[in-house]
């Protein structure tokens, strides 16, 4: 999976985060309750944001595992001494991960989805199910398109950033791919994508290795484009027996709807 968008990745010197960056793995950690001895794995791991931050936040043991050998290798640097016994990172197949059945509380998947063709994503999420202990958690967060985008934007993105989007990768579709599962969605939010002002861009680009600047102006520009018809969300699903007779309440919550009046993050 390795191009030339993922190679900048781990040249520029900048964390590649889910979207939300920190929010999403607070909303994570706080609702599939995260703590010293769950055992994480992060699929498709990039250069390790979502593992470190999963650590030092509860203390857990994470795992994370991505095809490309670089990204691997700057995972494994960005790993500081305060959580180096409980983080680590090894080359893997997302669509074969090495491990065994039923071995982790809580999985990660999403952020390599995008980048496989669209025929392999159902069978990555199931191989994710299979290193997952019944009643732990498949974490997820995936942009999807609020609106259908101009196709030759989507044309572009794909070429300059290696994924295989199609303007009907809507809300519907990503969150189809986890339907049909032995799975019961625990907790979801939703989120509008706000495209950086010049700032923000410039802030971000000043972060980078000099030789990559270049580079990633072109490359947020064209986050910014594809931005405006992006939103996304984060869920926590959680992996149900296959057993009998299990207790399960349906419709989840019962017979009332409910709408939080209010809630802060900082």
């Amino acid at each position: 999976m390795s191009n030339t968008y993922l190679s900048s990745i781990v040249k520029s010197g900048q964390v590649n985060t889910p979207p939300g960056s920190y929010l999403t793995i607070k909303e994570w950690v706080r609702n599939s309750f995260i703590g010293a001895q769950s055992t994480i794995l992060e699929v498709g791991c990039s250069t390790g944001f979502i593992s470190i931050e999963i650590a030092r936040y509860t203390g857990a043991t994470c795992i994370g595992v991505d095809v490309d050998e670089a990204s691997i290798a700057t995972a494994r640097r960005n790993i500081d001494r305060h959580i180096a016994s409980r983080v680590s990172f090894q080359q893997g197949d997302a669509g074969s991960l090495p491990f065994a059945d039923n071995l982790f509380s809580h999985v990660v998947i999403g952020g390599h989805l995008p980048f496989i063709q669209p025929d392999e994503r159902r069978r990555h999420i199931i191989e994710a199910l299979r290193v997952l202990k019944p009643w732990g958690y498949i974490l997820v967060a995936l942009y999807y398109y609020h609106s259908p985008p101009p196709p030759e934007l989507v044309d572009e993105f794909n070429t300059k950033i290696g994924t295989k989007l199609s303007s009907d990768g809507t809300r519907t579709y990503w969150s189809g791919l986890f339907n049909g599962l032995p799975l019961t969605l625990e907790c979801e939010s939703e989120y509008n994508v706000l495209p950086g002002d010049k700032k923000r861009v410039q802030q971000y680009v000043e972060q980078m290795h000099l030789e990559t600047q270049n580079d990633w102006q072109e490359y947020l520009r064209l986050f910014n484009e594809n931005g405006r018809f992006l939103s996304y969300f984060v869920k926590a699903y959680r992996k149900i027996p296959n057993e009998p007779n299990l207790m399960l309440q349906i419709p989840r919550g019962g017979i009332y709807n409910v709408r939080r009046k209010s809630t802060r993050d900082f």
